[in-house]
């Protein structure tokens, strides 16, 4: 028993490191310069190691990957100086660690050497694990955050502003969430000169979602056609609103479905338990 506990205990530990490790929090300033001051203790001591294992890992990973791992970074919206290399090295940090706990459990609990294995394969996915429910949650962030910030838009884009100042209307009003972060950034670049096709599509790619898409295509589908931006916005706008509606229905039709396990394993063998308890005492009472 004090081994399966001691077991379970360095698992959860080593969960926790590798969670740690990569699940960073930082702020963008007006310049884009990232700002580490509010991510974690053991990313900041580990930094140096994470840079130059992944100067080592720079050399050897595959194109493939590496195209694959900076789309992911981009669209977790951590585009800080962290390049696919290095997330990989810190993968292969927490890899380390697990084999560490793994080892410590085999010498001192008695553990089978499966065990390190199996840490070693938990903890060198953790970053992933990490990484995608950071995509997920952003993106639902952006999902809830498009309706409103359209009818903005096109209530500047009404009262008379360009599109660009109706832009900026949204990134000063809006809550600084990843929506009001991305329209920052297509804003930066327009002011930088690029154009403002090219912009959209960057807006396009960083965020990597079918309502974005759809937005920028009718954005520059009715700047070709001379069509006004602010009845496309207000048309996007409800659009987006009307798919919130049906998701939420579709999540309040799952929720008798996702009650179901906890009802039949964890409620009624309560319920059964207190109900039927006193007639089986009473039953084995009469019975001796």
């Amino acid at each position: 028993m004090i081994n399966l506990t001691i077991l379970l205990l360095v698992g959860l530990s080593v969960c926790i490191t590798g969670y740690g490790l990569f699940h960073i929090k930082f702020e963008e300033n007006e310049n884009d310069v990232r700002d580490y001051s509010s991510s974690t203790v053991l990313f900041k001591l580990l930094k140096p190691v994470i840079q130059e294992l992944g100067a080592f890992n720079q050399r050897f990973i595959s194109e493939k990957s590496y195209n694959a791992y900076r789309q992911k970074l981009i669209n977790s919206g951590n585009r800080l100086n962290l390049v696919p290399a290095e997330f990989l090295a810190i993968k292969q940090l927490s890899g380390f660690t697990g084999a560490c706990f793994g080892v410590f459990l085999v010498f001192n609990v008695g553990a089978l050497w499966y065990t390190v294995v199996l840490f070693i394969g938990i903890s060198f996915f953790l970053p992933d694990f990490s990484l995608r429910q950071t995509i997920l949650n952003r993106k639902r962030q952006l999902f809830l955050e498009l309706p409103f910030c359209m009818d903005l838009m096109a209530l500047s884009m009404e009262a008379g502003l360009s599109f660009t100042l109706a832009l900026e209307k949204v990134v000063e009003n809006s809550a600084q969430g990843p929506l009001a972060q991305e329209f920052g950034k297509l804003l930066r670049d327009v002011r930088l000169g690029v154009p403002m096709v090219d912009a959209l599509k960057g807006f396009r790619d960083r965020t990597d979602m079918y309502e974005t898409r759809a937005l920028v295509s009718a954005i520059i589908q009715a700047d070709r056609l001379g069509t006004p931006l602010a009845e496309v916005l207000k048309t996007q706008s409800e659009v987006r609103r009307h798919d919130r509606f049906q998701k939420s229905e579709a999540l309040a039709q799952e929720a008798p479905v996702k009650m179901l396990f906890p009802l039949l394993f964890f409620i009624f063998p309560a319920v059964f338990i207190m109900l039927l308890t006193p007639i089986f005492l009473k039953f084995m009472a009469e019975g001796m």
